[in-house]
């Protein structure tokens, strides 16, 4: 199984939790991750593959009118993985969703003469697009197995990327995706992309936290399997290495108060995301080098204060469950909503 996930530096810190969970469920052989930066430090892993994607041919020019938008070039990539990756064929997850079961019988649906395979979303497509039939085949892009091999061999990944630079779309990546794939999808069970407008269910494989209701959010739907799997993580992390850490500046990264044995300054402040000056924290040394050598945090944040040695752990591999696909009633689900975004003026 091969894996493609794109993360803008705003996100690396909730990546972690993601990836625990996709290793701890499935036989992964790659994960090409797209960031902004040629690696991050605290997520090496031997069967991540780090793309910086400033350092990629740019196929989204700054003429396009989809170019200076909310959405980052990040956005775009999954229109022209098949330029990017000698795949076959990828499984493409959104950043923000956390896979909770294996997806062995996902990775093998056949993909003869498909482009993609993916979830139908509910809304008023055919309206949005202006393309009669939308309704009930418009797919939500964020998690999506594609036929790498078929898109090349039909040059959508062009079509995709002349639209992408000609029309101003309200959902760029995704209507284009729609638009040139439409009559060669093929739709899944909405056990592969469980959301608000694809359809809440309880055996969902995979959990897609949309918009603004993200899983390391604690009011938001169903963020406590997030949080499971969170804490699962920093429990196993824990057994390893850890360094104590004192923050000198105040800055937010994540919900650190989900941290063992952080000791906060103030103790009326320690329910909003952020580290202020004197706290301190325990952390491993992945995360150390992270915060105090790259990205938008250095030595200015965050200085060591302590090691403490524990006993190394070794990684088990992961066990091979065999997976089985039921497939149930959609819920009743809300309809997606529309707003207009700002289109660039030319």
């Amino acid at each position: 199984m091969k894996i493609a996930i794109c993360c803008t530096k705003n996100w690396y810190i909730y990546l972690a939790t993601e990836l625990y969970a996709l290793f701890k469920h499935n036989n992964v052989e790659k994960v090409y991750l797209f960031i902004e930066d040629d690696e991050i430090p605290y997520l090496r892993n031997k069967k991540i593959e780090f793309i910086n994607i400033n350092k990629l041919k740019e196929y989204i020019t700054e003429e396009s009118p989809n170019y200076n938008t909310k959405y980052s070039k990040m956005s775009y990539i999954r229109c022209y993985f098949s330029k990017l990756l000698d795949e076959e064929k990828i499984l493409y997850i959104d950043a923000d969703a956390i896979v909770v079961d294996n997806l062995k019988e996902l990775w093998n649906i056949d993909l003869k003469n498909y482009a993609l395979a993916g979830v139908k979303e509910s809304g008023e497509w055919s309206k949005h697009l202006g393309i009669d039939g939308m309704d009930h085949k418009y797919v939500n892009s964020g998690i999506l197995l594609m036929n790498l091999d078929f898109i090349r061999k039909e040059k959508l990944d062009d079509i995709m990327i002349n639209l992408l630079n000609s029309n101003y779309y309200m959902f760029p990546d995704q209507d284009v995706i729609n638009i040139v794939c439409k009559d060669k999808i093929k739709y899944i069970s909405n056990i592969y992309n469980s959301t608000e407008t694809t359809g809440i269910v309880n055996n969902a494989k995979v959990i897609h936290y949309i918009r603004e209701n993200k899983g390391w959010i604690k009011t938001s739907p169903r963020s406590d399997i997030w949080f499971k799997y969170f804490n699962e993580m920093l429990n196993e992390r824990s057994e390893k290495e850890m360094i104590k850490v004192k923050v000198l500046k105040e800055f937010t990264l994540g919900r650190f108060n989900e941290l063992k044995n952080i000791q906060r300054n103030n103790p009326n402040k320690n329910d909003d995301g952020r580290l202020y000056e004197k706290d301190e924290f325990e952390c491993n040394k992945e995360l150390v080098e992270y915060l105090t050598g790259n990205n938008a945090y250095n030595d200015e944040f965050v200085k060591v204060i302590e090691i403490i040695p524990e006993e190394v752990i070794e990684e088990k591999p992961v066990e091979e469950v065999e997976a089985t696909i039921e497939f149930h009633e959609e819920e009743q689900k809300p309809k997606a909503t529309f707003k207009k975004g700002k289109k660039k003026n030319k």
